[in-house]
């Protein structure tokens, strides 16, 4: 049952991002933003993570104990995501760098803005946060029903 409220809810969320976005989704997804980025820095403390972004506009946000799926989609330098939060749909809005080699995040809340970088830019020696550890790459659980 559980599993069938979970497909189900994906696919909602396909059907609404789908409707939301205009035809311009990125269907070109092999780009400088598919694979994996890193937390870097986190002025707030929240938990840490890191996110896997896939070609087919999927993803996970993974932590040390549970993985997150999420829909996304790229506009020039904006990121737009939509998270399946225990059957909610949050959106979540970043920006990249100029350079594309940081994504940011930041919060209305507080007013702090995280950062994510590319596992593979080089750029992990300068983090404050390093998590996942630079040493043992995150294996996200692929998405079920996914070959």
């Amino acid at each position: 049952m559980e599993k069938m409220t979970r497909e189900l809810l994906l696919k909602a969320l396909i059907l609404l991002l789908a409707f939301a976005v205009p035809s311009a989704y990125s269907q070109d997804q092999d780009d400088w933003l598919i694979g994996e980025w890193v937390l870097c820095e986190d002025p707030d403390g929240s938990p840490k993570d890191a996110l896997q972004f896939n070609s087919d506009g999927t993803g996970l946000v993974v932590r040390h104990d549970k993985q997150t799926e999420f829909l996304h989609r790229r506009s020039g330098e904006n990121v737009e995501m939509l998270a399946n939060a225990n059957g909610y749909a949050i959106p979540i809005n970043m920006t990249a760098s100029p350079g594309r080699d940081k994504l940011l995040l930041y919060s209305d809340k507080t007013g702090s803005t995280s950062t994510y970088i590319r596992r593979d830019s080089g750029l992990v020696e300068s983090c404050t946060v390093k998590w996942p550890p630079p040493n043992n790459s995150f294996k996200p659980t692929p998405l079920r029903g996914a070959a």
